[in-house]
């Protein structure tokens, strides 16, 4: 029944966002976000289609975790309290000039390159040979208000497409040869960069970010499927999902 809470097992993190996807496990890059932290970290969860449950946050948005009964919502703070409760802070290692990047990094990516991509999913003339789903539709519904709000919806097709196509190419630079953005090893910024880039390297849309991608930063390519590879054994199947 829709809304009917399952019982929950002690210390297993659930995990409510948006329902699973062709081409990604979501469409929400918040969602891939924590899902691929939790992943990285090891950390176990159990996700939860909100579009079957009918439940959202508090704030009446997704993703959001319920754990030991307790409600926690927005991507940044779920990660924070997360990494807190199993001791699992995968940017322990990092200087505080690491952190410092990282930190800014995940801003410009959260707070200016995610909006870019929904434009283009809205711009009718480039995907109207594509069906999407009822959900979809009214999922970029709501995006074109919020976008017009944000600002980047006032803005020419050309205008927002370089926009984020100078995002895209900091990104590439930032990353460089390194398999993670900090180094070696994954951290909380790697989760929030793929939650994104995943939209745009694998969505099948006709995307100019992705043609930048892949024509001047192949690096971002191969940072994808290393993540993807490495965390997502089950892409696939969880993709299946979504058919």
């Amino acid at each position: 029944m829709k809304g009917k809470k399952t019982e929950r097992r002690k210390d297993v993190v659930y995990l409510h966002g948006f329902q699973r996807m062709k081409f990604t496990p979501s469409l929400s890059g918040p969602c891939l976000k924590v899902e691929t932290w939790l992943r990285m970290a090891g950390v176990k969860y159990e996700f939860v289609d909100a579009s079957k449950s009918g439940q959202r946050s508090k704030y009446g948005q997704l993703p959001f975790v319920e754990l030991n009964g307790t409600e926690i919502a927005d991507s940044n703070i779920i990660i924070q309290r997360l990494a807190r409760q199993f001791n699992a802070d995968l940017d322990a290692d990092l200087s505080p000039e690491q952190q410092a990047v990282a930190l800014t990094i995940s801003r410009m990516v959260e707070e200016h390159t995610k909006w870019s991509e929904p434009f283009i999913a809205l711009d009718t003339t480039e995907i109207k040979d594509y069906k999407f789903s009822y959900f979809v539709l009214c999922f970029l519904k709501v995006m074109q208000t919020k976008l017009y709000h944000q600002g980047v919806g006032r803005h020419s097709k050309t205008e927002v497409y370089q926009l984020g196509n100078a995002d895209i190419r900091a990104l590439s630079a930032l990353l460089g040869d390194k398999p993670f953005l900090m180094g070696t090893k994954p951290t909380t910024v790697d989760a929030s960069v793929f939650g994104q880039l995943a939209q745009v390297v694998y969505t099948q849309l006709p995307s100019p970010h992705r043609q930048v991608i892949i024509n001047s930063c192949d690096n971002l390519l191969d940072y994808c499927d290393r993540i993807k590879d490495q965390f997502y054994p089950d892409w696939e199947l969880l993709c299946a999902e979504g058919h």
